[in-house]
């Protein structure tokens, strides 16, 4: 039987810290951002925005660079950033619910990294997964990012070491202003990955000149690659989108 609040899903999120923002999954339109004729016929582009689950961080984050030294603001006052932890009732929670030896020694919620210009910000969540399921944390996609940092991808064996803080790391770009991360913005998305898809087999791969292509191919490149003429009968605006629509109605039968 499983324990309240646990379902046979692969990934499992623990929130922390009330206040944090519970993952979201992750919109086809990107928010609304996606060209309506992507949205309506790029399902290549539907389906990488809406894989996985917005990421948001816990609290407005409030950053500063000059290219040397982060800063963060303190009731409007600029700090220096070394290492911030939970405070008040988030800290009190913590305590009331953790284990002797974790007293008083939540992960950080922001942290100045070991690299100028390298800031981590968790989100207030912890997250697991299943046997031989990853997960790959990254910008949200198909989402416009501020050119004032960017964010790192990683892939986290999050079988192995669970649950374990679910955090980004930011490089800082901009100088010399503030750079703002809302609590209501996405931050990062995290997307489930089998193992087996960046390690081992998932590294093997075939380069096959045009010489060596079969027929089978060639029909395979017929069907996929569409005229430009819209007079040709091959022009099929939408195809690729109805027929993978079309699978995942008869895969999930």
């Amino acid at each position: 039987m499983l324990s309240p609040g646990r379902s046979d899903s692969v990934v499992q999120f623990y929130r922390i810290v009330p206040e944090a923002i519970p993952p979201m999954p992750a919109d086809a339109s990107a928010l609304g951002t996606l060209p309506f004729a992507a949205y309506q016929y790029c399902e290549a582009i539907r389906a990488a925005s809406s894989f996985g689950w917005y990421i948001f961080p816990m609290d407005d984050i409030h950053l500063r660079w000059d290219g040397a030294e982060a800063r963060y603001s303190d009731g409007g006052e600029w700090q220096f950033l070394d290492s911030l932890s939970l405070a008040g009732d988030s800290l009190e929670r913590w305590n009331r619910y953790a284990p002797d030896n974790l007293k008083d020694r939540p992960p950080p919620y922001l942290s100045n990294l070991f690299v100028p210009g390298l800031v981590q910000v968790w989100s207030g969540l912890l997250i697991g997964s299943d046997a031989n399921w990853s997960i790959h944390v990254r910008p949200p996609a198909n989402l416009v990012q501020s050119p004032a940092y960017a964010c790192y991808e990683a892939i986290i064996e999050t079988d192995q070491f669970r649950p374990c803080p679910l955090f980004i790391n930011l490089r800082l770009i901009a100088t010399d202003r503030e750079i703002v991360l809302p609590r209501t913005k996405p931050l990062f998305q995290v997307q489930p990955v089998p193992r087996g898809s960046y390690a081992g087999l998932g590294k093997a791969f075939d380069v096959i000149d045009i010489a060596d292509m079969t027929d089978n191919d060639w029909d395979g490149v017929r069907d996929t690659v569409r005229s430009s003429d819209p007079s040709d009968p091959d022009h099929r605006i939408g195809s690729y989108a109805a027929r993978t629509r079309r699978r995942a109605r008869q895969d999930s039968e």
